[in-house]
C-alpha cells in the first residue's frame, strides 16, 4: 500500500486536484467505475470491460523539475529509503505494479510536457493500434532508452519495458490553476446530466466539499480502512448530487438556522451566536427599508462582502489559513473592514458589513471552518 502521502497531507494539492478530475471522469459516460487513492499507487482506476476489470495505475508528479521530463529522469532513483537503499524509479515502481490477475495499464500525469523522444506517449493508448509504423518505431526508440538506462526489468507477471511502454500514457496538467478550471467545467456537466442548477459560489462549494472527499480517501489507512480508499460511482454520484441539493436549498425565510449551525461548528459561544443572529435581523431590515444606503450601494456592499469572504474561504479550504473558527472569524470581521476603508462613497458601519456577513453565512456562501466531505 502506497501509505507515504498519508503523512502532514496540508492543503489542496496537485494530486488531489488530479484525483477530483478523475472521479469527475468517473461521473460522466464513459469513465471509469472506481477510483483509489494513494492505494496501489497515487491513484489507480478501475475500468469495467464487460465482464472483466482492467487496472490503471497513476503516478502524479507535481513537483517543478524545471525541464521537460527525459528518459533518464523517469528512470532516476527517487531518492533514498529509510535503510540506506535507493528507491525504485517511476518506471520500475509502476512496472512493479504488474502483479495480479487483472490486465493493467500505466499513466504518468505531470506539471512538466515529456521531450520528444517521451511525448509520443502522449498519443492515447485507444489509437495506438491503429497508428502508423512512424509512431511504432518512437515507441521502440523509448524501449531502447529506458532499457540502456535501467537494464532488463520484468514485473511479477513476468511482463518486460517494452509491455510497460506500450500500455503506459502520459498526461500533461501544466498547473492547479488549468486543472481546477476543468474540474469545474466537469462539475457543471456532471450536474446538468443530473439535472442541477448551482449558482457559481454554490459550484465552488460543492467543489471544494469534492476535493474533501478526495483528501479523506487518500489519508485513510490502507490496512485497517482499505475501503475507505476507494470511491465508487454510483455512491459518489448519489453523494454529490445530494450534497448539491443541500447547498441549493436557501434557509427558511427570516430563520438563522443555518447560520447557527455553521458558528455551532466554529465554536463561537452562544452570545456570539445570538450576536451574529441580531447583526444578521438588523441587514434585514435595512434590505427591506433601506436608512443607510441606496439599492445600488447596497448590491455593490454586498457584492463586495461575497467576494472578500469567497477569497478567504478558499484559503482556509487550500490550508493557506490554519485558523481556529473563532480566528478565522476575526480575520474576515478584519478584512471587511479593511474593504470597506478601501471603498469610495458611503461607508457602510461595522453592524451592516457584519449583518451582511453572517446573511451570506446564512445562505450557506461562507463558512468559518474548513470544508468537510
Amino acid at each position: 500500500m502506497e501509505e507515504g502521502g498519508r503523512t502532514a497531507r496540508t492543503g489542496f494539492s496537485y494530486q488531489d486536484h488530479i484525483a477530483v478530475n478523475k472521479c469527475l471522469d468517473m461521473l460522466l459516460p464513459d469513465g471509469p467505475s472506481e477510483v483509489w487513492c494513494e492505494a496501489e499507487d497515487d491513484i489507480m482506476l478501475v475500468w469495467s470491460i464487460g465482464s472483466l476489470e482492467e487496472f490503471e495505475l497513476v503516478q502524479v508528479k507535481g513537483s517543478d523539475i524545471g525541464r521537460a521530463w527525459s528518459v533518464a529522469k523517469l528512470c532516476e532513483s527517487e531518492g533514498e529509503a529509510k535503510d540506506g537503499t535507493k528507491k525504485k524509479s517511476i518506471v520500475e515502481k509502476s512496472l512493479s505494479h504488474d502483479r495480479g490477475k487483472e490486465p493493467c495499464r500505466f499513466r504518468i500525469v505531470t506539471t512538466w510536457a515529456p521531450n520528444a523522444v517521451l511525448d509520443v506517449l502522449l498519443t492515447p493508448l485507444s489509437v495506438r493500434s491503429a497508428s502508423a509504423s512512424a509512431l511504432l518505431r518512437r515507441l521502440e526508440a523509448v524501449t531502447s532508452g529506458i532499457e540502456e538506462q535501467l537494464g532488463s526489468r520484468t514485473s511479477p507477471n513476468g511482463n518486460t519495458l517494452r509491455f510497460w511502454v506500450e500500455r503506459a500514457e502520459w498526461e500533461h496538467r501544466a498547473s492547479i490553476y488549468d486543472l481546477v478550471n476543468d474540474n469545474r467545467s466537469k462539475l457543471q456537466r456532471v450536474l446538468a446530466i443530473a439535472g442541477e442548477l448551482l449558482a457559481f459560489d454554490q459550484c465552488e462549494e460543492l467543489h471544494a466539499a469534492l476535493i474533501a472527499r478526495v483528501q479523506s480517501a487518500a489519508v485513510a489507512n490502507g490496512m485497517t480502512h482499505r475501503n475507505d480508499k476507494r470511491l465508487l460511482r454510483d455512491e459518489l454520484r448519489c453523494w454529490l448530487i445530494a450534497r448539491a441539493r443541500r447547498i441549493q436549498q436557501p434557509a427558511p425565510a427570516g430563520g438563522s438556522s443555518k447560520l447557527v449551525t455553521k458558528l455551532s461548528d466554529a465554536a463561537i459561544d452562544a452570545a456570539g451566536i445570538e450576536a451574529a443572529k441580531e447583526l444578521r435581523r438588523r441587514y434585514a431590515a435595512e434590505v427591506r427599508a433601506p436608512q443607510y444606503l441606496t439599492l445600488n450601494e447596497r448590491d455593490t456592499v454586498e457584492g463586495e462582502v461575497i467576494a472578500v469572504l469567497h477569497a478567504l474561504k478558499v484559503g482556509l479550504d487550500s490550508g493557506t489559513y490554519c485558523d481556529s473558527g473563532k480566528e478565522f472569524l476575526l480575520r474576515c470581521q478584519e478584512a471587511l473592514r479593511n474593504m470597506r476603508d478601501g471603498m469610495t462613497g458611503p461607508k457602510p458601519s461595522d453592524m451592516l458589513l457584519y449583518g451582511c456577513m453572517y446573511e451570506v453565512m446564512n445562505r450557506c456562501l461562507h463558512r468559518l471552518d474548513p470544508v468537510k466531505p
